[in-house]
C-alpha cells in the first residue's frame, strides 16, 4: 500500500480483541521523529521509519535500541516482518529492498526494484518476496536465488498492496487500475481478477481460510471476494473514512481495518474491529488528537498504537 499507510502492514490480532480505552503505556525518545512503524509478529519488537532515513529496531516493553538500519540515501517507504519475525525487509524511495536478519542485525539480501517501493509481502516460508512498485508492475522475487519469478502485469500504472494467502499458494495484488488480481503464489500465473470496483483499493487481505480475500479503499467499505473466480460475494457498510489496511484474525472471526482521513492524512481516524460472522463492528479504537502511525496486537489481548508527537514515540496499549 502507499507509504502514508504502511505501518497497518502488520496489524495482528489475537482471539481477544480490544476495547475503545487506552492508556499511555510508554514513551520512547528516539535520536529522530519516527514516520511509521512496525511491530513484530511476536511483539517482542518494534520498528521505526525515522525522518533522518535510519530504521531503528526497539525491544517491547523494554524499549531498549537494539539496531539500527539504514539505506543510505533512500527515504524509507515501507516495512515489513516475516511471519515469523526473524527478518525485516525495508524499501525505500529509489529503488532499493533490504533485508535483515532481527536478531543479529546482518544484512541478509539487497534487491534492486527500480522505482519506489509502496508494498512488501513475505510468503509465509520466507522464500518468495511480492514487491509493488510505484506506477509499476509489481514483481515476485525468489528469496531462495535472488532473482526475479515474474511480473505481475496491471493494464496500467503498479499496485498499491500485495498479499499472500496463509496458506502460501496465492498472491493478490491491489492494483491502481481498480482491479484486484490473484495469482499462483509459485509462478505468477494469473486465477482470477475482480473487475467490478469503481475506485482503487489501497488494502487486502485473505481470510484464514484462505478461500476468501478482503479489500478496502476509495470507496471507503471493504469488499468480500472469493479467491476461485474475483468475484464480489458481498461488502460492508460503507464508513466515513477511507479503507487504508486491513488484516484478519489468526483464529479467522475478525478482520481489523484501518482508516484514514481523506482530507488529510495527519486527521485522528478510526480503528476498526469487524465481526465476520455478522459484518457488525465488534469494536472499535479511536481517540481525540491522536494519529495512529503503527499498530499491533499481543498475544495478550492488548493491542499497541504508536503515534508521534515531535521527537517522541508514544505507545498507548488498548484492552
Amino acid at each position: 500500500m502507499r507509504c502514508f499507510y504502511s505501518w497497518f502492514a502488520t496489524l495482528l490480532l489475537a482471539p481477544t480483541l480490544f476495547g475503545a480505552n487506552a492508556k499511555l503505556e510508554r514513551t520512547i525518545a528516539p535520536e529522530a521523529a519516527v514516520n511509521f512503524t512496525e511491530i513484530s509478529p511476536k511483539g517482542d519488537f518494534l520498528a521505526g521509519a525515522c525522518k533522518d532515513g535510519q530504521v531503528r529496531l526497539w525491544t517491547f516493553p523494554g524499549g531498549e535500541l537494539r539496531q539500527a538500519f539504514s539505506l543510505q540515501d533512500q527515504r524509507i517507504t515501507n516495512l515489513r516482518f516475516s511471519d515469523d519475525g526473524a527478518w525485516l525487509a525495508v524499501g525505500g524511495n529509489l529503488g532499493a529492498v533490504k533485508i535483515w536478519t532481527v536478531s543479529t542485525g546482518k544484512l541478509k539480501a539487497e534487491l534492486k526494484v527500480g522505482e519506489a517501493v509502496d508494498g512488501l509481502a513475505f510468503s509465509p516460508d520466507k522464500t518468495l518476496l511480492a514487491v509493488a512498485r510505484h506506477e509499476v508492475p509489481a514483481e515476485l522475487w525468489d528469496l531462495t536465488v535472488g532473482r526475479v519469478i515474474t511480473e505481475l502485469p496491471a493494464k496500467f500504472s503498479g499496485s498499491a498492496a500485495v498479499a499472500f494467502s496463509p496458506d502460501g499458494h496465492w498472491l493478490a495484488s491491489a492494483d491502481t487500475d481498480t482491479q484486484i488480481r490473484i495469482y499462483e503464489s509459485t509462478t505468477g500465473a494469473l486465477r482470477a481478477t475482480t473487475t467490478d470496483l469503481l475506485l482503487e483499493s489501497f488494502a487486502i487481505a485473505f481470510s484464514a481460510d484462505s478461500k476468501s480475500l478482503y479489500a478496502g479503499g476509495a470507496d471507503k467499505t471493504i469488499s468480500v471476494i472469493d479467491v476461485a473466480t474475483g468475484k464480489i460475494t458481498k461488502s460492508f457498510p460503507k464508513q466515513p473514512f477511507v479503507v487504508g489496511g486491513l488484516l484478519t484474525s489468526q483464529n479467522g472471526k475478525f478482520l481489523a481495518a484501518g482508516y484514514f482521513d481523506e482530507k488529510s492524512f495527519r486527521n485522528p481516524a478510526p480503528v476498526l474491529a469487524w465481526d465476520l460472522t455478522s459484518d457488525s463492528i465488534h469494536s472499535t479504537f479511536s481517540e481525540n488528537d491522536i494519529t495512529p502511525n503503527g499498530c499491533g496486537i499481543l498475544n495478550d489481548g492488548r493491542m499497541l498504537v504508536t503515534a508521534s508527537s515531535g521527537p517522541k514515540l508514544q505507545i498507548w496499549s488498548v484492552r
